[in-house]
This record gives C-alpha cells, structure tokens and sequence, in this order.
C-alpha cells in the first residue's frame, strides 16, 4: 500500500473519530433529513416509493484543500424503491464551513420512469423535474442466468459485479482541473428485491447499483444501475449511469467512451441529477434542535 494511501486512511478514521459524538448526530441527521422527501411515480397516489437504507456511508477529502475545510466532509446515501426496483438514489452530505456546516441534498433519477417533480430547498432552482434515464444494452456479454432460485440469483450477481468491472470513469477536479480516475466499489450498494419484482410481474428480473468514488476518501461521484431484463428474446443486461458530484463526468465501457455529463453548476446536463444546499451555517446544536419533535 502506498503511503500517499496511508495517509488518507488515517485522515479519514483520524478526522471520523475527532468528531466523537458530532458524527453519530450527523448521521441520525442524514436520515432525518432523507426522510423529509417523499418521491411519487404518477398522480393517483399508488406509486409512492419506499426509502431505503443507508445503503452506502462515506467521507471524503477531495473537497478540504478546495473549500479550506478543517475535517472531512461526509454523507450517506439511500435508494427509493418502488415495487423492488430502484428508482431515484441520493443522499445528504455536510462539510464544515467556519463554525459550522454547510448541508446539500442530492437525488439522481435511475431509470426510463422518473418520479413526480419534487420541490427541493436550493439556491440553483427550487423544481426537480428528471426526465428519466435511458437504459442502454451492453453489447458483447454472457447471457444472464436464468432462474429465480438462490443459485440463480448468486450466480446473477456474479455476473453483474464482472459488468460493472468493465467500466470506467472519470472525473474532471474542481481544485486543479485535470481530469482524475475514480474508483469503483467492489460490491453493489443496493441489489433489486427479486420477490417484490416477481410479485409486481416486472420486466425487470433482478439488478444492482454500483457506485465509483473519489480517489481522495470514498465521496460517491458516479451511479452505475444494471439491470437484468426479460424480453421477447430473452434474458438481457442493461445499464444506466447517474451522478452524484457537481463535477464533470465520463463513463467508458471497455475503453469506449459511452456517457458524458457537464460540470452541474455550469449546465444542469438532461436534469436528471439535482443538487440542493439546505443549511447554509448551521451549527451541531442547531442540527440537534431541528430533529427533536
């Protein structure tokens, strides 16, 4: 291991445990305030989706020489579900800024069918309106297992975290400009609920969601969703990506470049990723406060 890497892991658990006590009510904020929004999948009411998780926690250090923050930012990131299947992953993150922190929220639409607009609190426009997201075929890969015993569905796994390894992605950074590398999780964050999908009589027998994160900590940047179809041919594999960053985003596949999203703040990209700042300075006493009855 390098000791560049040694280093950031013990900034990492270094700046984890100097925040005590401040971390776990981070955490419970994170969930609080996740739990705030309400996602809907058409008007008459039945398409409310279900939260779930955390399903991936993080800290980063990408953005402490950037915005001279004296600990790490962190966050949590949860999957809202509809009948097994995932339909918008986001999370809530915080840095300290000053004497205080500056909270944001962030929501990615994963598939062809986006929620309902949702208001968010946001300095960038107040409306999320995602169009959806394409799903697209990856070409030139084993046919997916069939099946819906546990062998299957292991064996389906299997396959899906051999997918993911095929791609690649990259990000442009926010401090020095140059485009940086970043670093796939090895496992999915979230898997599919293959028997709230059967139940549902879904098109989709089973998926995971992988995410690729900063070199500098595990600050998710890039959303991966594959999926396992059923058609008229057969068991096929789809994917679709997402962000989760402000920065700029390539995704290649085998080398090929595949999918491309503009720096956030500079062009809202096909506005299926929202960012929203919150709490400008708020303090941990102010945070305590907000999640008492």
């Amino acid at each position: 291991m390098r000791m560049a890497t040694l280093t950031a892991l013990w900034m990492i658990v270094s700046g984890a445990i100097a925040t005590g006590e401040d971390y776990e009510t981070l955490k419970q904020f994170y969930r609080y305030r996740a739990g705030t929004f309400e996602f809907e999948v058409g008007t008459d009411g039945q398409g409310t989706l279900k939260m779930q998780g955390p399903v991936f926690t993080w800290t980063g250090l990408d953005y402490q020489e950037f915005r001279d923050t004296a600990a790490p930012n962190s966050g949590d990131v949860f999957v809202w579900t509809l009948n097994g299947r995932a339909v918008v992953v986001g999370g809530v993150l915080s840095q300290p800024i000053g004497a205080g922190r500056e909270v944001y929220h962030e929501f990615q639409a994963l598939i062809d069918t986006p929620p309902m607009p949702i208001r968010s609190p946001t300095k960038w426009g107040e409306l999320w309106s995602p169009v959806g997201v394409k799903l697209r075929s990856i070409p030139q890969v084993p046919v997916p297992a069939r099946g819906s015993d546990r062998a299957a569905r292991r064996q389906r796994g299997v396959q899906m975290r051999g997918l993911a390894r095929q791609f690649t992605a990259e990000t442009r950074s926010a401090t020095t400009g140059k485009i940086q590398s970043l670093k796939l999780q090895p496992n999915a964050v979230f898997r599919l609920d293959a028997s709230a999908l059967q139940n549902a009589n879904s098109s989709v027998l089973d998926g995971c969601l992988f995410i690729f994160t900063n070199q500098l900590g595990t600050d998710p940047e890039l959303t991966l969703l594959i999926e396992c179809h059923k058609t008229e041919d057969g068991l096929i594999w789809k994917y679709a990506p997402g962000s989760l960053a402000f920065q700029e985003l390539w995704l290649k596949h085998k080398g090929k470049s595949v999918w491309h999203l503009p720096n956030y703040l500079e062009h809202p990209g096909e506005g299926n990723f929202v960012s929203s700042l919150s709490h400008a300075n708020v303090s941990m006493r102010e945070i305590k406060q907000e999640m008492q009855p």
